[in-house]
């Protein structure tokens, strides 16, 4: 959806695409710090990063 924001220049749709990825993301590494710590590092960093360049790009 963000994408699909960015292409249409659609700032709400945009908004809730990067939503729905941070919510996603927040839970995915919750649940990854319960068995692997190193692996939920990656995921909140993956995440913050998709974070920013959808709303830099």
């Amino acid at each position: 959806m963000a994408s699909l924001g960015i292409v249409l220049s659609l700032l709400p749709l945009q908004v809730i695409g990067t939503s729905i990825l941070a919510i996603g993301g927040i839970v995915s590494a919750i649940e990854a710090w319960k068995t692997e710590r190193k692996k939920s590092i990656v995921i909140l960093v993956f995440i913050v990063s998709m974070i920013a360049l959808t709303f830099v790009i």
